[in-house]
């Protein structure tokens, strides 16, 4: 059939084969035009007919240079917080921290208004957490009356000297253990001081406003320091120190307490002595501004990181920029005894100076903690902190300085030392953005 339909089109007059070489250049020519339209760029095609406007520009590095200094303040602040430490620590690198308190002590119930006589006075304490103790060590705690009256919108400082006005005596401690409350026997003199104005003692009356201020306690252990942390937070069902009176009237037996309970003002004092490390692991330098390959982040107020990403000023000048990431990527040095993976802190914090030189944590804290992320990730040695929303109001002219600090809060009692500067790898900045 097909032969027969050929043979019938050849036959037909005017059917000739030389139409055959312009029907093939007809099809070559379209082909070839074809051909060349798809190599052009298709983002570029009908580019003219847009405004610029309509155009946006992504652009990203991990070059953005991050300048780490170890930095201290004695002044930071320490003030309102529910966690009470005493006692000292020692660290072949960060050297010793030495640790005391001041607080206020509450009243559980308005004085009975009954003669007494004092049979004994105790102190209570429940730690929540206990380090460096052993069974060759003595401890003493000394108890002190201060003469400054706390106050909620005051700030007092870790490095901040309470105004001793009364000493109320020096006692032996038993071994302690976390989560187990221990007593000691005071002088029945704290009592008799305590109670010298019962009228002072009911609800009504502020006691703690003008008849007695504050409790400050101080400890010292021998030969081997131990640091001792007690929780009077909301959610501690026994409150961690108290004093109880013990008193007899006519011939009943009565207790009377006074405590240090979730709505106690106080505040921590830290002192450290980092000379008192392994000579060949302290820390050289400290507020210098010197760029060293180490940067050291300690606990309890101590030293701490300052990172300055100088690089960052110019995307200032740039109009309608958008910060699609602004990641820290921070590795930390590894030595195989007191620095491994299990002595990391699990979270480090972010923090940057306001215009008026006041600490406050990052903006990207406030969307959510794993937002700003700051975990340690073991498999890579390293930390990571997401600061972009810090970046894009640094960009947007809302904070000063293109710097943030690293530091740890008052429950985290590990250190950390960070690569830095020279070292490699090093802090790294990873910086995403949009120009629209």
């Amino acid at each position: 059939m097909t032969n027969s339909f050929w043979n019938l089109q050849n036959n037909k007059p005017g059917n000739t084969r030389k139409g055959a070489p312009s029907l093939i250049l007809t099809l070559s020519v379209l082909l070839t035009a074809a051909l060349l339209s798809c190599s052009q760029d298709p983002v570029k095609i009908g580019i003219g007919l847009l405004p610029d406007s309509d155009f946006i520009e992504i652009g990203s590095t991990d070059t953005v240079a991050i300048k780490a200094y170890t930095m201290y303040d004695e002044l930071s602040v320490s003030s309102d917080n529910t966690t009470m430490i005493i006692g000292s620590i020692n660290d072949e690198y960060f050297g010793n921290t030495y640790c005391d308190f001041v607080t206020q002590l509450r009243l559980v119930g308005k004085w009975p208004a009954k003669p007494y006589v004092i049979d004994s006075v105790l102190l209570t304490m429940l730690p929540s957490g206990v380090s460096g103790d052993d069974s060759t060590s003595v401890h003493r705690i000394r108890l002190c009356e201060t003469g400054t009256r706390l106050t909620d919108p005051d700030e007092y400082y870790s490095g901040q000297d309470p105004d001793t006005i009364r000493f109320l005596g020096e006692y032996f401690l038993p071994k302690m253990k976390a989560g187990e409350s221990f007593r000691v026997k005071l002088d029945n003199s704290v009592g008799e001081y305590l109670l010298r104005d019962t009228t002072k003692l009911s609800a009504g009356v502020p006691f703690y406003e003008d008849y007695f201020k504050g409790l400050y306690c101080m400890m010292k252990s021998s030969p081997n320091p131990v640091l001792v942390v007690m929780d009077a937070s909301q959610g501690a069902t026994i409150d961690p120190l108290g004093i109880t009176i013990f008193y007899k009237s006519d011939t009943l037996r009565y207790t009377y307490s006074f405590v240090a309970t979730p709505r106690a003002v106080n505040y921590n004092r830290f002192t450290h002595d980092r000379s008192k490390g392994d000579p060949a692991k302290q820390i050289l330098h400290v507020n210098d501004l010197v760029a060293d390959t180490a940067a050291y982040l300690q606990s309890y107020h101590g030293v701490y990181v300052k990172l300055d990403m100088p690089t960052l000023e110019p995307f200032r000048d740039v109009a309608n920029l958008a910060v699609n990431k602004a990641r820290i990527i921070a590795p930390v040095i590894l030595d195989g005894e007191t620095l491994v993976d299990k002595n990391m802190p699990q979270r480090v914090y972010v923090r940057y100076r306001d215009a008026d030189g006041k600490a406050r944590v990052i903006p990207d804290y406030m969307h959510d903690i794993s937002f700003m992320d700051g975990t340690y990730y073991s498999d890579n040695d390293y930390y990571l902190f997401n600061i972009t929303t810090f970046v894009q109001k640094y960009l947007n002219g809302e904070i000063e300085e293109p710097s943030v600090e690293l530091f740890l809060p008052l429950t985290v009692t590990r250190n950390a030392i960070f690569r830095a500067n020279a070292n490699e790898p090093a802090f790294k900045l990873e910086f995403a953005y949009t120009i629209y």
